[in-house]
């Protein structure tokens, strides 16, 4: 290889072949980390120096050759046969040298400085026919006998045309570090130090082998990549030529491959055994486990070492300087020596106090240590692996920690923590470890509080009824034999939300027994209890009790309660608001959850908040959450609770005319039990929503009575958030029943009052019964509850309904201004049949030129209207007469009409059915005064 950057070093080693010339033997020791050219600078020398006349006698040395004694001396003579013009006194002078060495040999310890003293004479009489550089590679690998032999001769050497050239690593081992002294003792020894290459000297190393010049940010990232080291640096330089050919070498990177790799092994073979095992444990352990383990075991202090692998340009700071390097390192120790580094370093670790993800790390992959304290270390690494969605990597923690527990509850804790974790990604296999925890809760391993009641719920949760109801008579027995105050608040916990999420389960588990609701959900009992409570108060607001004091409650346990990866308690507080109407908390609640939650947690709070943006008519806004919450888990991990983001996702779906996507989403399969939840019933509402929009009529019909059937069976007909009688009315209408709808409809008015969403909804299906005067009258009553309930959705089917009354009644103009309203609505929902359904088309794109009109206009409209004329004009524009902004602003009608009159001619508008839409929500303080007068 070219030699780049030791300019220095050959002229330093010229002066000494001139310095030698003159009978000054000197000694030349050249040094310097492994891999930084020093092989390749003494050859040049030596080719440059046989050039000029010099004898040159050779030797390599080698770590595998330091027990062959004599070996290097042995190598120096054998080069002297290469000599064939050699003069005759040469040849006999050479012949006389061999002779010595022989006897040298084999001479008996007590003459051998005898026999070494006629060796060094004949090589003395050799150099006085023939200048001699004696040129020995790597010095501190060799034999002690050839070192021994070399320090006899350069204690000789004064005044002699020898030149002896050697090169070492710095910090060598004896016995050359004896030899090196003896060396420095020596007035004519000159040291000279071959460092790294700076990113100069790389650049033109770049140049040379590209043929092109090289940029100076490349030669940077080689250096950095490399160290510096000519071994690795050329290494990286055939690699990346060799993977770009004809790339720009303005734009040159290090590419590393195999050359690289091959250099980096040569590397760390050529660096000190005791720097090489480093570099391997380094590679195993990492920098941070590697250092800990060094300061608690190592008598050998590995500064010095570490100090060697920086030089020889593997380490940058603590770790390795390229990513390869650790790979390829890492291969280089075996599956034993690996697990046995990784099991020393585990306990070193852990009584440093390391966290338990770092020590986990290490016992996974020494396959597990016999120390008491690993499994519940890997447990507590596994619940953290959990919080952070690692679940793979949970898993494997669990296994290791039941593998290697001896101790009975232990062992049956972490499988049912295990266990339960699994049901998040594969229940059926989460199924197999169920006889095991039978035995363990036979055996009394496994206690209530420890989780066997999750289990229980789980395994309800996912069809298992069976299987749960064998696991809860084990609870039972238990608790019967050792009364638990916490397991039996669990074992009624259980039972509230069964009661009311799926009573049939309920009813097999537990009997007819019927839960108890009655106990207060005060403070002190939510803190103590919060699960109980949780569920307490979901089965208050099912079963139609104090509503208020539940949702009270349940605030109080979202208050108090964390985002754990189970995540039970929060859900059903957070039902406990659904089922109760209360859509501004738990969409407030949902957002706050959602900005801290992971994987699993994000699943379930989007699916709450999909529904409960259904109720508000946020159509597309309930797709995306539904379609979150279904992308975020499996089926499997879903269990029966996948029928609640399927049902809001069906219910958007068809109402924004996706009919297809719809289709698609029903096609999805469900496991069959969970048409026995509350949450099947929600799938089965709105299946049927998707038959009535699709016109099958009777398949509609006969999914809302099924799930009317269903929810009156148990107990919880009355809830608001499934109204099936309205469903049912609405599929008798179309089918031209209209009198059994009426039934249903006022069964749906007398239960509902308290329920403006759903009253109001119901009240305008009910209008279409009537005659015009009195459908006039319920349908300004509907728009008033569903304008109160907050669904845009719901209340643009009233105001399409009412304008078309008013279109009955010869009212043209406000029949007008009231459909485009409800049509600017529909279109706000995305709710596009029903849009399309409200106006024709010619009439559409006319609203739709008005809309760009009205848009161009409300950006001056703040601007040219007082307060009081944007508050008239905003009640206006949504269809109201002058009297009824007159009620609602506490104004006279006189008032009204003139600020309608200053409002037209400022707008430049000829009628108030062209007033743009929205005029309170454009800012300033007009906006609450106007939602005040709607309330």
């Amino acid at each position: 290889m070219s030699i780049v950057g030791r300019d220095i070093q050959l002229t330093q080693l010229h002066d000494l072949l001139t310095a030698r010339d003159h009978g000054a033997g000197p000694i030349a020791l050249v040094s310097g980390p492994a891999g930084a050219g020093k092989t390749a600078l003494l050859h040049e020398f030596t080719q440059r120096a046989a050039k000029s006349g010099s004898l040159i006698l050779r030797a390599a040395c080698s770590p595998r050759e330091r027990a062959n004694a004599w070996g290097v001396v042995h190598q120096l003579l054998w080069h002297t046969g290469r000599f064939k013009s050699a003069s005759p006194r040469t040849s006999d002078t050479l012949a006389a040298v061999g002779r010595s060495l022989a006897a040298v040999t084999r001479a008996p310890e007590a003459e051998l400085d005898k026999s070494m003293d006629e060796f060094c004479a004949a090589v003395m009489e050799l150099a006085d026919d023939h200048p001699l550089v004696l040129a020995v590679d790597d010095i501190h690998e060799a034999d002690p006998e050839s070192l021994g032999c070399l320090g006899h001769l350069a204690r000789r050497m004064a005044a002699s045309r020898v030149l002896a050239v050697f090169t070492d690593r710095p910090h060598a081992l004896p016995p050359y570090s004896a030899a090196r002294a003896e060396f420095a003792r020596r007035p004519g020894l000159h040291q000279l130090r071959v460092g790294p290459l700076p990113p100069d000297d790389i650049r033109l190393l770049l140049t040379d082998r590209l043929g092109v010049p090289a940029d100076e940010t490349g030669a940077e990232a080689f250096h950095a990549a490399g160290g510096g080291s000519p071994l690795l640096t050329q290494a990286l330089i055939e690699d990346t030529f060799n993977a770009l050919h004809r790339a720009d070498p303005g734009a040159l990177r290090p590419v590393a491959g195999e050359v690289f790799d091959s250099a980096v092994i040569d590397c760390v073979h050529r660096v000190s055994a005791p720097a090489a095992d480093l570099a391997r444990h380094l590679a195993v352990l990492g920098p941070a486990a590697l250092e800990v383990l060094l300061d608690r075991n190592s008598t050998d202090p590995p500064a010095r070492h570490l100090q060697e692998l920086t030089q020889a340009g593997l380490l940058a700071g603590p770790g390795f300087r390229h990513p390869r390097m650790h790979t390829v390192l890492s291969s280089e120790v075996s599956a034993e020596e690996r697990a046995r580094l990784h099991g020393r370093a585990a306990v070193v670790l852990h009584d440093n106090g390391a966290l338990p993800a770092t020590v986990a790390e290490h016992i996974v992959a020494a396959g597990g240590i016999a120390e008491s304290w690993a499994p519940p270390l890997l447990r507590e690494a596994a619940a953290e692996a959990l919080a952070q969605d690692e679940f793979p990597k949970a898993m494997r923690l669990f296994d290791l920690a039941h593998a290697i527990c001896p101790d009975g509850p232990l062992r049956a804790s972490i499988l049912f923590q295990r266990t339960l974790s699994a049901w998040q990604v594969d229940p059926a296999k989460a199924m197999r470890r169920l006889p095991e925890l039978k035995e363990a809760l036979q055996a009394g391993h496994l206690a209530a509080l420890s989780g066997a009641m999750s289990l229980i719920k789980n395994l309800v949760w996912h069809g298992y009824v069976d299987e749960a109801a064998e696991m809860l008579q084990l609870v039972d027995r238990q608790l019967a034999d050792e009364p638990d105050e916490q397991g039996l608040a669990e074992a009624r916990a259980l039972q509230q939300w069964l009661s009311v999420l799926c009573p049939p389960f309920h009813r097999r588990m537990f009997g007819e027994v019927t839960s108890d609701i009655t106990e207060e959900l005060t403070p002190a009992a939510i803190a103590a209890q919060p699960r109980l409570q949780a569920a307490t108060a979901l089965s208050v607001v099912l079963r139609g009790g104090e509503a208020e004091q539940a949702v009270v409650g349940a605030a109080h346990v979202l208050e108090m309660s964390s985002l754990t990866p189970t995540l039970e308690t929060i859900p059903l507080a957070l039902m406990t608001l659904f089922y109760a109407d209360r859509t501004e908390q738990v969409d407030a609640w949902c957002t706050t959850l959602l900005d801290a939650a992971r994987e699993r947690n994000i699943a379930l709070l989007s699916s709450l908040r999909a529904a409960n943006l259904i109720r508000q008519g946020r159509l597309l806004e309930a797709e995306t959450h539904s379609d979150l919450a279904l992308s975020r888990m499996s089926s499997r991990g879903w269990g029966l609770s996948i029928a609640l983001p399927l049902a809001s996702s069906v219910y958007a779906l068809t109402a924004m005319g996706r009919y297809d996507e719809a289709r698609a989403r029903l096609c999805r399969p469900v496991p069959e039990a969970v048409f026995q939840t509350v949450f099947g019933q929600h799938y089965l509402y709105s299946r049927g929503q998707f038959h009535l929009a699709t016109g099958r009529l009777q398949a509609a019909l006969g999914d809302f009575l099924a799930c009317g059937k269903d929810l009156e069976s148990w107990g919880v007909g009355d809830t608001t958030l499934i109204p099936w009688r309205t469903g049912v009315a609405e599929a008798r209408l179309r089918l031209g029943e209209p009198d059994q709808a009426v039934t249903y409809l006022r069964e749906e008015l007398a239960r509902h009052k308290g329920s403006p969403r759903v009253h109001g909804n119901a009240l305008r299906l009910l209008a279409s019964t009537m005659k015009p005067r009195q459908r006039l009258q319920a349908l300004r009553e509907a728009v008033d509850e569903l304008q109160a309930s907050g669904s845009d959705w719901l209340l643009a089917h009233a105001l399409g309904d009412l304008g078309r009354v008013y279109h009955l009644l010869g009212q043209s103009n406000r029949a007008r201004v009231i459909v485009r309203r409800a049509y600017r609505m529909a279109k706000k929902c995305h709710a596009e049949p029903l849009s399309q359904n409200l106006l024709p088309d010619a009439e559409r794109a006319a609203e739709g030129r008005r809309c760009a009109a009205g848009h161009e206009v409300s950006e001056q409209v703040h601007d040219v209207l007082s307060e009081a004329e944007l508050r008239v004009a905003a009640l206006a524009a949504e269809g109201h007469t002058n009297r009824e902004i007159a009620r609602r602003l506490f104004i006279t009608v006189s008032t009204v009409e003139q600020h309608m009159t200053r409002v037209l001619r400022k707008l430049n508008l000829s009628r108030r059915d062209e007033l743009p839409q929205g005029l309170d929500t454009m800012g300033g303080s007009a906006a609450p005064a106007v939602s005040a007068a709607r309330g």
